[in-house]
């Protein structure tokens, strides 16, 4: 039963510090600061697979800079959105099934973000923008 209680605890904080972080990255975004998006990406430059990492959002271009390993790249200047979709199953299982996929064209191929409901509006404002 305290490991039940122990485990609520740390789920309970888990939750608080992750809100935390997303509020505080918001209000960096609104004041016009550049910020770190969480997502996953699929770029043909960067290979066939997905890719953890995060879309810095802010001054200048969008700049893809993976979790591991790789240095950052910036993505294509002429990046445009072309639609919006749920992840397929066989996505869900690489990535959250709840995030969206943002799909987008450039002269360099097509550029696939996977991102949280709660992150969209930042990413699409910042396609937008780019």
């Amino acid at each position: 039963m305290t490991e039940l209680v122990f485990l609520a605890l740390i789920a309970g904080l888990v939750g608080w510090l992750m809100s935390r972080k997303r509020q505080r990255r918001s209000t960096a975004m609104a004041a016009g600061e550049p910020a770190g998006v969480p997502c996953m990406l699929k770029w043909s430059a960067q290979g066939s697979r997905w890719r953890a990492g995060r879309l810095l959002i802010g001054a200048g271009s969008l700049v893809w800079k993976p979790s591991l390993g790789k240095r950052q790249a910036a993505l294509p200047a002429d990046l445009r959105q072309s639609g919006m979709r749920s992840p397929s199953l066989r996505e869900a299982v690489a990535f959250n099934p709840r995030s969206r996929v943002v799909e987008c064209e450039s002269s360099d191929g097509k550029v696939m973000i996977a991102v949280m409901p709660e992150e969209l509006d930042h990413v699409i404002k910042a396609l937008e923008n780019a």
